[in-house]
């Protein structure tokens, strides 16, 4: 699929929902961007882990995520680059195993890429560093499908879409 014709297919699914509603951060905004409705069309989400692909460092080792809205996305991405992927979490888990990250556990070693679905004030990607430098690890670069507005990140970042796009 195309990028021309996977903007108007995620316009064909309603992506963009108006009404109040609260954001992740905790701020109200007039939309919601919700990527997550276009996992549930395999050959979107297959189009958007393939344009995600195309911005991925040469060089890079390994995928990683958090949240609902960064795992799937990530773990379509690491399949089709046969990456390893990382399973970050907000919290540490309190059983089995504990710990920030499930899946792959990256090392000073890896180059890691963190891949999410919406960037609004950041704190998905903030948090998923975070976690990684429990363990040492540097996240070198980001990914994200669409970018609400432009910020500052410890790392530098692309997006595939911004807002006026869609």
């Amino acid at each position: 699929m195309t990028r021309k014709n996977l903007l108007k297919r995620l316009r064909q699914i309603k992506i963009i929902n108006k009404g109040p509603v609260k954001l992740r951060s905790g701020v109200a905004s007039s939309f919601y961007c919700d990527i997550k409705k276009a996992y549930g069309y395999p050959n979107v989400l297959n189009a958007l882990a393939d344009e995600i692909k195309k911005k991925i460092p040469a060089g890079t080792t390994c995928v990683a995520a958090s949240g609902y809205g960064g795992i799937p996305l990530a773990s379509v991405v690491s399949s089709k680059l046969k990456k390893k992927l990382v399973l970050v979490r907000e919290a540490p888990k309190k059983h089995g195993m504990g710990g920030y990250i499930d899946g792959y556990i990256p090392t000073k070693k890896d180059r890691v890429v963190i891949v999410d679905d919406v960037i609004t004030s950041g704190s998905s990607i903030r948090n998923t560093i975070r976690a990684l430098k429990k363990i040492n690890v540097k996240a070198s670069y980001a990914v994200v499908v669409v970018e609400r507005k432009k910020i500052r990140l410890p790392i530098p970042y692309r997006s595939i879409f911004n807002l006026e796009e869609l």
